[in-house]
């Protein structure tokens, strides 16, 4: 049976299934005219959107039903393409159908265009695309807005309390010594001076810190990482920081092998484990002992730096990391910080592609370990 045959067979044997499913079907758009114009049917999909204030045939806007009952036929087809139906001033919507004229009567079929919805439905999945990838960065905008303001109040913070303090300690320092030095012994006048010392370290290391970490936070600050012995590193560190061990009667160990390179830049390396150090100085108690070790495999090279002092609550340590949500508390002997320390360690161990972390329990000392490439790994 040919295929025409075989259509014709459904169409005897379905026809009333036909006739309703083509009627009520969302996706179909059925009118029949006469040749003047008049409506004999419409399905009511196409009824719904016919603007009922006007005669059905003006429904018809481009082509018109005048129009189109001019056309000269083609066999029974007429028109093929898109026909725009409803209102100039309201809602309209264009179908691709085709018109046919017999007898007396013409007749409409039209339908939406299944590869103008696919493309509709692709432009429409891009732009949802685009605004996904919108939200998102206004997210991460926000992020950074809020980090920027909590930065902006931190330095306020900082200026008005951080840094006033030690310079009114400096000032009433040498106002006193000036003040009394002719009646005072010369071991008073020493302790007077070392105290003047003191709080001048730590003033220029809390401006070291605050300087470093503003020119991170611009990106002034170029990593150039190169191969270099730790134990050097550590040296220097110890040179820098050392006298604040010695007065709190705490040992510095280093357990690594004194020829071990490790590939970074040397000053970074240098802020990151002064911090580390004097962080851990600062919560170790009288007499304990800081540990930094050096370990490695094919993959990265790990920096730790243990001590055995106060020690941080798990509910703490998340704040470490976020100036928005920052976490400081004074040390063993009341020694004041503001925490940008560990800030400052973890944007040069990003600087470096490494990551850095905290293990710690309250009462047993805190471990701050972070990572540094192999150099073999970076050709």
């Amino acid at each position: 049976m040919n295929r025409k045959g075989l259509i014709n067979q459904i169409l005897d044997n379905w026809r009333d299934e036909f006739k309703h499913s083509v009627a009520d079907n969302p996706s179909i758009y059925i009118a029949l005219f006469d040749t003047q114009g008049e409506l004999i049917f419409a399905n009511k999909t196409l009824k719904s959107f016919f603007v009922p204030e006007i005669p059905p045939k003006d429904n018809f806007l481009n082509p018109s039903v005048k129009r189109l009952l001019q056309m000269a036929p083609k066999g029974t087809l007429i028109y093929s393409g898109y026909v725009t139906i409803g209102g100039y001033d309201r809602e309209n919507i264009s179908l691709l159908g085709k018109v046919y004229r017999k007898n007396e009567e013409m007749l409409f079929v039209g339908g939406g265009d299944i590869r103008q919805l696919l493309d509709q439905n692709a432009q429409l999945f891009s732009l949802n695309s685009e605004i996904i990838a919108l939200q998102r960065q206004l997210t991460r905008d926000k992020v950074m807005l809020e980090e920027a303001n909590a930065a902006k109040d931190k330095f306020f913070s900082i200026i008005a309390h951080d840094l006033k303090n030690p310079f009114n300690a400096l000032l009433g320092f040498s106002e006193f010594l000036l003040t009394n030095y002719r009646e005072m012994a010369s071991e008073e006048i020493e302790e007077q001076l070392m105290l003047l010392r003191d709080t001048s370290k730590q003033t220029y290391s809390l401006l070291e810190d605050l300087l470093t970490w503003s020119k991170a936070q611009r990106g002034k600050i170029e990593c150039k990482p190169q191969l270099i012995k730790f134990k050097i590193i550590c040296d220097e560190v110890r040179a820098l920081i050392g006298y604040l061990a010695d007065e709190k009667e705490i040992a510095l160990v280093l357990e690594a092998d004194t020829d071990i390179d490790v590939y970074a830049d040397a000053n970074m390396l240098k802020t990151i484990l002064r911090n580390l150090v004097s962080n851990a100085i600062k919560f170790s108690y009288r007499g304990g002992k800081i540990t930094t070790r050096v370990t490695g495999d094919d993959k990265a090279v790990t920096i730790s730096v243990e001590d055995n002092g106060k020690g941080i609550s798990s509910e703490h340590q998340g704040k470490l990391w976020n100036l928005a949500g920052q976490y400081t508390t004074n040390g063993t002997e009341n020694e004041s910080g503001t925490g940008l320390g560990l800030l400052i360690c973890k944007e040069f161990v990003a600087a470096h592609g490494g990551k850095i972390w905290v293990e710690s329990e309250e009462g047993k000392g805190s471990k701050f370990s972070f990572t540094l490439p192999v150099y073999s790994n970076l050709g």
